[in-house]
């Protein structure tokens, strides 16, 4: 009796979990579950779909050459070296990402960065993520996590507190740890 209730309210945690991310509004805003598989779930179910949210760069932009020195000190093998980038906003962040000159991204907001070998490519061979999380997360790098997937954000390679990611956005304290190198002119000079 105990194996079938147990079984149930597994179901019954999931279905909500359903319902939950299916709501645009609750994107991993919370994560309540201690369930490291679901947890998992869940990010890459959100995350796979962030060519629906915000397009930041009009066309892909190749890494400047400061950030790549900049996680070349920190990572051995640099993944920023000689690639383009597109990068993608959720609505919870864009106001933040696209408007204001010194941000402050509210918990909840996500960034995807796609590492791309061209500009022409249509598959990115990587994608790093940021997620901001709940005061207290990560106070030395703003409560972000950062997150490394596959390019089809249907694996999860690292996430969490990562040194290597956390080293190159201390220099960007000011807009929030986050490089926004990538802006357009033209957003640039709409910030406020």
């Amino acid at each position: 009796m105990i194996r079938k209730f147990g079984t149930m309210g597994s179901a019954l945690l999931l279905l909500i979990l359903i319902i939950a991310l299916s709501s645009p509004s609750s994107e991993l805003q919370h994560y309540g579950d201690s369930s490291k598989e679901i947890d998992t779930a869940a990010t890459l179910s959100v995350l796979s779909k962030y060519r629906t949210w915000t397009l930041v760069n009009p066309a892909p932009v190749k890494m400047e050459p400061h950030v790549s020195v900049l996680c070349a000190a920190v990572m051995p093998e640099n993944p920023h070296r000689d690639k383009f980038i597109s990068v993608y906003v959720n609505e919870i962040g864009k106001q933040a990402m696209m408007m204001q000159l010194h941000p402050k991204f509210p918990q909840g907001s996500m960034i995807v960065k796609e590492k791309l070998e061209s500009t022409e490519s249509q598959s990115p061979e990587l994608l790093t993520a940021m997620i901001k999380r709940e005061k207290g997360y990560n106070p030395k790098s703003g409560d972000w996590e950062y997150l490394v997937l596959d390019g089809s954000a249907s694996h999860l390679t690292k996430r969490g507190k990562l040194v290597d990611c956390s080293g190159c956005h201390l220099a960007y304290k000011i807009t929030d740890y986050v490089t926004r190198t990538y802006l357009s002119g033209e957003v640039r000079q709409q910030l406020k």
